[in-house]
């Protein structure tokens, strides 16, 4: 196999390399990302953080909102493959995969969680440098958004693992505003921001047996290796991600030789547009049960739900407020619910 490079952009270089990005993109049309931002700063009282991610979905969502909004991001990876599951190599003997390193953190000022920022520089991330030399994100988010990449209509396919944080910092950068208050616009927003297909390796794995743990973990357990950098380093993350779920994919989800999904092949209808700890069973399943189907994630072309036949109404963040739904408060003993029945609404996700 050629060896992958992870390539470093800094402010000097962002131009250039998105020119490479955009190139890349007219066939490869899987991105995986990765970000590294200074750690959970915040969280509910009495909750220890490997418990965060037990959090309700709501719960978990405004502790993940207040961290992304009170924190800055580090770097984000970048990772595109082809339908023969090959990265972009520009007709080099090498691969590349792209880690892009920002300027917004401060480790001097920032609010930060101190075993990150530890952690983060003994693999390697030069704080100082990102200070000096760093992309602002907002350049970042402008070529982001002339790519081609986002939209709810987008061609891509994009992966994650234990994406919930990587989805909210990209978020926060491209709409260059606080994130949305609660979690059913904010998963409004993914889709329109993301398209209908983005997957969360941590949410898949839970269907199917022998998997659990973090990515190195899952990765070690399908037999996939690193071929570039060190963990907690956004790039090589990124790559180790895609690498990851190729092979999940080719595991649990590879057709046999009569045509039949080898592994439960209809669960991956309830597993798009789903990040782990934020599930929100009602919209997303509904929406599967009505007929939505992604098998293949190399696909053009996807079935659309047709929302008519399927008896499925949208409702907009300000019906939700007048319906009286209210957000769930991790810190107190009571919450209020939203009565369905009283509005006469059913809310939707992906239209």
């Amino acid at each position: 196999m050629e060896s992958v490079v992870v390539r470093k952009v800094w402010k000097e270089n962002l131009v250039k390399e998105f020119e490479l990005v955009k190139v890349a993109l007219r066939s490869h049309r899987m991105v995986s990302i990765d970000t590294e931002f200074p750690g959970v700063v915040y969280r509910p009282a009495n909750v220890d953080g490997h418990d965060l991610g037990k959090l309700p979905p709501n719960w978990n969502y405004q502790v993940i909102r207040d961290n992304v909004n009170s924190t800055n991001i580090i770097q984000l990876g970048l990772a595109l493959c082809d339908d023969k599951g090959c990265l972009p190599d520009f007709g080099n003997k090498s691969q590349y995969v792209w880690e892009f390193n920002f300027k917004d953190f401060d480790v001097y000022n920032d609010l930060q969680n101190p075993e990150s920022i530890e952690l983060l520089e003994r693999q390697g991330i030069d704080f100082d440098k990102n200070l000096k030399e760093g992309i602002d994100s907002a350049d970042f988010a402008a070529l982001m958004l002339e790519s081609g990449l986002l939209g709810n209509h987008s061609a891509f396919t994009w992966v994650t693992f234990h994406g919930a944080y990587d989805i909210a910092h990209l978020m926060k950068i491209l709409i260059r505003r606080p994130l949305p208050y609660d979690l059913t616009g904010f998963m409004i927003m993914v889709q329109s921001i993301f398209g209908k297909r983005l997957f969360d390796l941590k949410h898949m794995m839970k269907f199917c047996d022998g998997l659990y743990g973090g990515l190195e973990k899952v990765a070690n357990a399908l037999g996939v290796q690193r071929l570039a950098g060190k963990s907690h380093q956004a790039g090589s993350d990124t790559l180790l991600t895609l690498q990851t779920f190729k092979k999940f994919l080719d595991v649990y989800f590879k057709e046999q030789n009569n045509g039949g999904p080898r592994h439960y092949g209809h669960l991956l209808t309830r597993m798009q547009c789903v990040l782990h700890g934020l599930e929100l069973n009602n919209g997303f399943h509904q929406l599967n049960n009505a007929g939505l189907k992604i098998i293949n994630p190399f696909s053009h072309g996807f079935h659309r739900l047709n929302m008519n036949s399927a008896g499925l109404k949208m409702i907009n963040l300000r019906q939700l407020n007048s319906a009286g739904l209210k957000m769930i408060n991790p810190f107190s003993h009571g919450f209020h619910v939203i009565n369905l029945n009283l509005c006469g609404q059913t809310s939707a996700i992906c239209n």
